[in-house]
């Protein structure tokens, strides 16, 4: 059933090989991937905050302040996935020592096409982890000296750290999602395979059923015919014959036809349990367990080079 699953309706799947397929299982681990935002089938939309110098509180249910990309703020209720609110990086503030220090060794670089770059020089000049370590100084430099750039939200309400001043940014960008995109159960397509009931299979024909089929027909046919039997003697127990009367098995024909019946049915489970997929690997694995036992009890032989 789970390879099964919105597949078309219309197609007869009797005496086809059903193949696996990951589409169940990937269509499950989709829901996760909508909560941690590496795929999923809900909707990402992005969205803004109007930053103010000197605020530090916006409300995100007020459209003066938010823009959405799905409407108009307050309209839909809303869930923010990831906030881009992040320091400048380090390397648009890299200071480079060697930066200038010849004009032919700076048309080199353009002729190069490395000429835009911040580091300059540097790289070429010094080791790439004595750049690695000066980004790292200055960022342990910001985290540890000046205000983390930072958010808080609570509700509809987002505090931003620092305090804006006006001059290095103007917008805080964000990712959300609708809530009732999320909470939409009836995400596929209709006319497909949901459950049991709407599985196209057709009955056989009596013709393409092999042997063994024929079989177990042939054996349950003739333990109906002895419950049918069995319930036209039971309507007359007895029959009054000149001096006597003849007691009929009605009971008896019943009670084995039943049994039959159960025994046939249990039978058949077993038999489709053991051609399963998942018993077949089961005795594939089995099997590799024994052929490894056997391997490790044959001497080996030793080589001396």
């Amino acid at each position: 059933m789970l390879n099964l699953y919105g597949s078309a309706t219309g197609s007869n799947l009797t005496g086809q090989k059903v193949s696996p397929s990951m589409g169940g299982l990937i269509e499950l681990a989709e829901e996760y991937g909508t909560e941690a935002g590496s795929g999923g089938n809900v909707t990402y939309y992005t969205g803004s905050i109007a930053i103010t110098a000197g605020q530090q509180i916006y409300d995100l249910s007020d459209p003066n302040v938010v823009s959405l990309e799905s409407g108009t703020a307050g309209t839909d209720a809303i869930e923010i996935k990831r906030v881009y609110h992040d320091a400048p990086p380090a390397l648009a503030r890299f200071f480079d020592p060697f930066i200038g220090t010849g004009i032919g060794t700076q048309q080199m670089l353009d002729a190069f096409g490395f000429g835009s770059y911040s580091p300059g020089v540097s790289f070429m000049m010094m080791p790439v982890f004595a750049d690695l370590l000066r980004l790292q100084a200055i960022e342990i430099n910001d985290m540890v000296r000046r205000s983390a750039y930072s958010f808080q939200m609570s509700k509809d309400r987002m505090r931003v750290f620092p305090i804006p001043n006006g001059d290095a940014f103007t917008k805080i960008h964000f990712d959300y999602i609708k809530k009732a995109d999320r909470s939409n159960a009836l995400k596929g397509n209709t006319g497909t395979i949901s459950d049991f009931s709407n599985v196209p299979y057709q009955n056989i024909e009596y013709c393409n059923i092999n042997s063994v089929g024929r079989d177990w027909i042939r054996r349950y046919t003739l333990a109906l015919a002895k419950e049918t039997l069995g319930w036209v003697r039971s309507k007359y127990s007895s029959l009054p014959i000149p001096n006597a009367e003849i007691t009929l098995n009605g009971a008896d024909l019943i009670s084995g036809a039943q049994t039959d019946k159960e025994g046939l049915i249990t039978e058949l489970k077993e038999i489709l349990d053991s051609m399963s997929r998942q018993a077949q690997l089961e005795r594939k694995q089995a099997e590799a367990d024994s052929l490894l036992s056997q391997f490790s009890k044959i001497p080996m032989k030793i080589y001396i080079g």
